[in-house]
């Protein structure tokens, strides 16, 4: 993790870039600096490709992608196939680490190993690179894709909402942080990380066709104005997930 940050130091400014093509004008700039963001959506809306534009747009910042159920050949390989070829050259050149959060040989759960990386391995990571992500804004850019197996994992509530609590509080010592969460388990599965979050970003994909086929929706920003109107999103080649902001026509 420490050769992540042997790049040279961002030039500062008041917000953190998404890498999302029209997001930013939604959200006065960007992400809040130290925030955890939450990425809401049933599969298939982009909340993937969301993380792999936030973690690859700014190719001199280090990152940390956290998978819970994809491994890296296939992350390089989907990012390949649409064309977002900044991920694949950051993780080459050693300035994205990617951690694989489950392991499909072992009889523990997705959640399980994640339960353990959060609680033991984030924390070791935390106090190697503390020193040095503090020299960039907003520190490290960090991805968790996807958290809802953890909280499969943690059934009561007191539990999870201590586990979340102290993730959430990690997440933000080290970085600036995108969590997916995904939709279709319910709103008591996602109520608490949905209010420990600084920001919450809906996905939806209607299915009717049209300009509002696919849709962004932001639910929360803490600290900031924001759009409150649902924007049109598509997909394009090369450019990943873009938001056509109409809040102002």
């Amino acid at each position: 993790m420490q050769k992540l940050l042997r790049k040279t130091i961002n030039a500062r400014s008041s917000r953190i870039p998404s890498g999302v093509i029209g997001f930013d004008n939604l959200v006065n700039g960007g992400f809040r600096e130290h925030s955890v963001n939450v990425i809401i959506a049933d599969p298939g809306c982009g909340k993937s490709t969301f993380c792999w534009q936030y973690c690859s747009s700014d190719l001199h910042t280090p990152a940390l992608y956290v998978s819970l159920e994809q491994n890296i050949n296939s992350v390089l390989r989907d990012c390949s196939d649409i064309g977002l070829k900044n991920f694949g050259e950051k993780y080459r050149e050693g300035n994205l680490q990617f951690q694989v959060a489950f392991n499909v040989d072992s009889e523990l759960t997705s959640g399980e190993i994640g339960l353990r990386f959060f609680m033991n391995e984030l924390p070791k990571y935390l106090e190697v690179i503390k020193e040095a992500a503090s020299k960039y804004l907003g520190g490290i850019r960090i991805a968790i894709d996807p958290l809802t197996p953890l909280l499969l994992e943690i059934s009561d509530p007191n539990q999870q909402r201590n586990a979340i609590n102290r993730i959430f509080s990690s997440l933000r010592e080290i970085g600036t942080a995108v969590v997916t969460l995904e939709k279709g388990f319910g709103d008591v599965l996602a109520r608490i990380p949905l209010f420990l979050s600084d920001s919450i970003i809906e996905l939806e994909h209607i299915g009717l066709g049209g300009i509002y086929n696919r849709t962004m929706s932001i639910r929360k920003f803490r600290g900031s104005s924001h759009s409150e109107t649902p924007q049109p999103i598509s997909f394009q080649k090369e450019k990943g997930l873009i938001v056509h902001d109409i809040s102002n026509k």
